[in-house]
Protein backbone atom coordinates (compact mmCIF):
# COMPACT_ATOMS: atom_id res chain seq x y z
CA UNK A 1 0.00 0.00 0.00
CA UNK A 2 1.11 3.61 -0.81
CA UNK A 3 0.90 6.39 2.06
CA UNK A 4 -2.00 7.52 0.95
CA UNK A 5 -3.79 4.22 1.12
CA UNK A 6 -4.55 2.96 -2.13
CA UNK A 7 -2.56 -0.17 -4.05
CA UNK A 8 0.06 0.63 -6.23
CA UNK A 9 -0.61 -0.05 -10.03
CA UNK A 10 0.71 -2.70 -11.77
CA UNK A 11 1.97 -2.52 -15.13
CA UNK A 12 1.10 -5.53 -17.16
CA UNK A 13 3.44 -4.79 -19.99
CA UNK A 14 6.29 -5.84 -17.62
CA UNK A 15 7.53 -9.46 -16.47
CA UNK A 16 8.61 -9.95 -12.92
CA UNK A 17 12.15 -11.38 -12.47
CA UNK A 18 10.62 -14.76 -11.75
CA UNK A 19 8.87 -14.20 -15.02
CA UNK A 20 11.87 -13.60 -17.37
CA UNK A 21 13.95 -16.43 -15.81
CA UNK A 22 11.12 -18.99 -16.81
CA UNK A 23 10.81 -17.21 -20.10
CA UNK A 24 14.84 -18.06 -20.42
CA UNK A 25 14.93 -21.13 -19.54
CA UNK A 26 11.46 -22.33 -21.73
CA UNK A 27 13.81 -20.85 -24.94
CA UNK A 28 16.78 -22.05 -23.85
CA UNK A 29 15.23 -25.73 -23.47
CA UNK A 30 13.55 -24.98 -26.84
CA UNK A 31 17.20 -24.65 -28.31
CA UNK A 32 18.30 -27.64 -26.76
CA UNK A 33 15.63 -29.70 -28.46
CA UNK A 34 16.53 -28.33 -31.66
CA UNK A 35 20.18 -29.34 -30.60
CA UNK A 36 19.04 -32.68 -29.32
CA UNK A 37 17.20 -33.22 -32.97
CA UNK A 38 20.31 -31.96 -35.15
CA UNK A 39 22.72 -34.50 -32.45
CA UNK A 40 20.35 -37.53 -33.23
CA UNK A 41 20.94 -36.78 -36.96
CA UNK A 42 23.99 -37.21 -37.09
CA UNK A 43 24.32 -39.65 -34.53
CA UNK A 44 21.76 -42.23 -35.34
CA UNK A 45 22.40 -43.25 -38.63
CA UNK A 46 20.23 -45.82 -39.73
CA UNK A 47 20.77 -46.72 -44.02
CA UNK A 48 17.42 -45.94 -45.52
CA UNK A 49 19.17 -44.29 -48.34
CA UNK A 50 16.27 -41.88 -48.77
CA UNK A 51 16.07 -38.62 -48.47
CA UNK A 52 14.48 -36.95 -46.03
CA UNK A 53 14.57 -39.49 -43.50
CA UNK A 54 15.44 -38.11 -40.01
CA UNK A 55 11.88 -36.05 -40.75
CA UNK A 56 10.50 -38.28 -38.31
CA UNK A 57 12.38 -37.18 -35.53
CA UNK A 58 12.92 -33.41 -36.50
CA UNK A 59 9.41 -33.33 -37.06
CA UNK A 60 8.49 -34.86 -33.97
CA UNK A 61 10.41 -33.02 -31.74
CA UNK A 62 9.26 -29.60 -33.60
CA UNK A 63 5.66 -30.44 -33.53
CA UNK A 64 5.28 -31.28 -29.79
CA UNK A 65 7.49 -28.30 -28.57
CA UNK A 66 4.95 -26.17 -30.93
CA UNK A 67 2.04 -28.14 -29.42
CA UNK A 68 3.38 -27.21 -25.92
CA UNK A 69 5.05 -24.58 -25.35
CA UNK A 70 2.78 -21.08 -25.37
CA UNK A 71 5.85 -19.17 -26.87
CA UNK A 72 4.46 -17.20 -30.02
CA UNK A 73 7.51 -18.63 -31.68
CA UNK A 74 8.66 -21.69 -29.87
CA UNK A 75 9.55 -23.93 -32.52
CA UNK A 76 12.25 -21.10 -34.27
CA UNK A 77 13.55 -21.07 -31.16
CA UNK A 78 13.75 -24.71 -31.54
CA UNK A 79 15.37 -24.68 -34.85
CA UNK A 80 17.62 -22.03 -33.60
CA UNK A 81 19.50 -24.65 -32.10
CA UNK A 82 19.89 -26.89 -34.58
CA UNK A 83 21.53 -23.80 -36.78
CA UNK A 84 23.79 -22.92 -33.86
CA UNK A 85 24.86 -26.40 -33.85
CA UNK A 86 25.89 -26.74 -37.44
CA UNK A 87 27.44 -23.83 -37.46
CA UNK A 88 30.28 -25.31 -35.29
CA UNK A 89 32.94 -26.88 -37.39
CA UNK A 90 32.77 -30.18 -37.83
CA UNK A 91 29.43 -31.27 -36.54
CA UNK A 92 28.64 -32.44 -39.89
CA UNK A 93 27.43 -29.27 -42.35
CA UNK A 94 29.60 -29.39 -45.61
CA UNK A 95 27.79 -25.92 -46.35
CA UNK A 96 26.54 -22.63 -44.51
CA UNK A 97 23.28 -23.13 -46.29
CA UNK A 98 22.05 -26.20 -44.79
CA UNK A 99 22.16 -23.87 -40.99
CA UNK A 100 19.59 -21.60 -42.66
CA UNK A 101 17.33 -23.95 -44.64
CA UNK A 102 17.09 -25.70 -41.29
CA UNK A 103 15.63 -22.93 -40.20
CA UNK A 104 12.53 -22.95 -42.55
CA UNK A 105 10.77 -25.70 -40.98
CA UNK A 106 10.33 -23.70 -37.65
CA UNK A 107 9.75 -20.56 -39.09
CA UNK A 108 6.73 -22.06 -40.87
CA UNK A 109 5.46 -24.52 -38.36
CA UNK A 110 5.18 -21.28 -36.31
CA UNK A 111 3.53 -19.53 -38.97
CA UNK A 112 1.46 -22.20 -39.56
CA UNK A 113 0.27 -22.11 -36.23
CA UNK A 114 -0.25 -18.55 -35.31
CA UNK A 115 -3.14 -18.42 -38.53
CA UNK A 116 -4.64 -21.85 -37.58
CA UNK A 117 -4.11 -22.42 -34.13
CA UNK A 118 -7.55 -24.31 -33.45
CA UNK A 119 -6.53 -26.21 -36.85
CA UNK A 120 -3.24 -27.67 -35.22
CA UNK A 121 -5.17 -29.21 -32.69
CA UNK A 122 -6.16 -32.01 -35.86
CA UNK A 123 -4.02 -34.92 -36.51
CA UNK A 124 -4.58 -34.46 -40.65
CA UNK A 125 -3.87 -31.16 -40.35
CA UNK A 126 -0.86 -30.78 -38.18
CA UNK A 127 0.84 -33.88 -39.72
CA UNK A 128 -0.23 -31.99 -43.49
CA UNK A 129 1.90 -28.92 -42.02
CA UNK A 130 4.87 -30.73 -41.34
CA UNK A 131 4.81 -32.33 -43.94
CA UNK A 132 5.17 -28.61 -45.89
CA UNK A 133 7.21 -27.12 -43.52
CA UNK A 134 9.96 -29.95 -43.66
CA UNK A 135 9.96 -29.82 -47.64
CA UNK A 136 10.93 -26.03 -47.22
CA UNK A 137 14.51 -27.67 -46.67
CA UNK A 138 14.67 -29.18 -50.47
CA UNK A 139 12.41 -26.50 -51.72
CA UNK A 140 15.13 -24.07 -50.57
CA UNK A 141 17.86 -25.77 -51.73
CA UNK A 142 16.57 -26.77 -54.96
CA UNK A 143 16.29 -22.91 -55.37
CA UNK A 144 20.44 -22.22 -54.29
CA UNK A 145 20.69 -25.14 -57.07
CA UNK A 146 18.66 -22.80 -59.99
CA UNK A 147 20.17 -19.58 -59.13
CA UNK A 148 23.93 -20.48 -58.14
CA UNK A 149 24.21 -24.22 -59.98
CA UNK A 150 25.44 -25.31 -56.38
CA UNK A 151 25.05 -29.31 -56.83
CA UNK A 152 22.79 -31.49 -53.85
CA UNK A 153 23.85 -34.25 -53.58
CA UNK A 154 20.23 -35.77 -52.89
CA UNK A 155 18.84 -33.95 -56.27
CA UNK A 156 22.10 -35.59 -58.11
CA UNK A 157 21.15 -39.16 -57.05
CA UNK A 158 17.65 -39.48 -56.50
CA UNK A 159 15.94 -36.98 -58.66
CA UNK A 160 14.11 -33.26 -57.65
CA UNK A 161 10.77 -35.11 -57.78
CA UNK A 162 11.54 -37.81 -55.33
CA UNK A 163 13.77 -35.91 -53.08
CA UNK A 164 10.90 -33.92 -52.25
CA UNK A 165 7.82 -36.19 -51.59
CA UNK A 166 10.41 -38.15 -49.23
CA UNK A 167 11.32 -35.11 -47.41
CA UNK A 168 7.35 -34.29 -47.28
CA UNK A 169 5.97 -37.53 -46.28
CA UNK A 170 9.28 -38.21 -43.67
CA UNK A 171 7.59 -34.71 -42.45
CA UNK A 172 4.22 -35.65 -42.43
CA UNK A 173 5.12 -38.93 -40.21
CA UNK A 174 6.93 -36.98 -37.77
CA UNK A 175 4.04 -34.68 -37.91
CA UNK A 176 2.17 -37.55 -36.76
CA UNK A 177 4.70 -38.36 -33.75
CA UNK A 178 4.88 -34.71 -32.06
CA UNK A 179 1.08 -34.95 -32.05
CA UNK A 180 0.72 -38.39 -30.65
CA UNK A 181 3.31 -37.48 -27.83
CA UNK A 182 1.52 -34.03 -27.32
CA UNK A 183 -1.48 -36.31 -27.19
CA UNK A 184 0.17 -38.46 -24.66
CA UNK A 185 1.22 -35.64 -22.43
CA UNK A 186 -1.78 -34.47 -22.27
CA UNK A 187 -4.19 -37.47 -21.29
CA UNK A 188 -0.98 -37.93 -18.43
CA UNK A 189 -1.04 -34.24 -17.32
CA UNK A 190 -5.52 -34.62 -17.12
CA UNK A 191 -5.72 -37.70 -14.98
CA UNK A 192 -3.01 -35.47 -12.65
Amino acid sequence: MNMNGNLPQKRSFALSPDRKLALLLEILLLMMAGALAAFMHFNIRIPLNIPGHHGLEFMAIFVLVRLTSNIRFAATASVLGVGILLLIPGIGTSSPMHSLSYLLPGLMLDAFYQLNKKQMHLLFFTALIAGISYMSIPLSRWFIHIFTAYPYMSFIKFGTAYTLMSFFLFGMLGGMLGYGLNSIKSSFTKNK
